[in-house]
């Protein structure tokens, strides 16, 4: 319960004021990353939140360091929050990114934290799912290669890192 009204400060003060994403400059190889959401939940609806951060170690104070950022913010049904890069973001190849994932509905949540490294000209997309009702709290996260040309989605794996708060 403590982690829970920790994340919810954390999202009303704007995760201890992290700087929204600055993708690279658009002359250097980068691939592309969008973020779905889909989760079974109350009647007012359900936000996801995604801080990244690029530091060796995936857990700990990393998202509070330099690389730390506001990745994406989707939003499904809540008019006071505002979206962040719903059309996906543009990330450098030569890095490894990991990403806490936070989905809320009301006072239910749901953390994922995992991890990859983006390869050059690629497409990604992370598919976000599960439930958020207080009797049944659940969520998973896909990553998948996207064919620009057939629209077609293929798994890829990434990192999971379970709680990174009880590590």
């Amino acid at each position: 319960m403590r982690f829970n009204i920790v994340l919810l400060v954390c999202l009303v003060a704007g995760c201890a004021g992290l700087p929204d994403y600055a993708e690279p400059p658009t002359d250097t190889p980068s691939s592309k990353l969008l973020f779905k959401h889909d989760f079974e939940a109350p009647f007012l609806g359900y936000s996801t939140f995604v801080n990244v951060h690029t530091e060796e170690e995936p857990c700990g104070k990393s998202f509070g360091s330099d690389s730390g950022a506001r990745l994406v913010v989707l939003d499904k049904g809540n008019p006071l929050i505002s979206e962040l890069n719903p059309a996906g973001v543009r990330l450098s190849i030569d890095k490894k990114y990991t990403f806490m994932i936070l989905s809320v509905a009301g006072p239910i949540n749901c953390a994922i934290y995992t991890s990859f490294s983006p390869k050059a000209n690629e497409s990604y997309e992370i598919k976000v799912s599960g439930e958020l009702h207080s009797f049944s709290r659940s969520c998973k996260a896909e990553l998948f290669k996207a064919d620009e040309n057939t629209k077609q989605l293929s798994p890829v794996e990434f990192e999971y890192y379970g709680n990174c708060h009880e590590s």
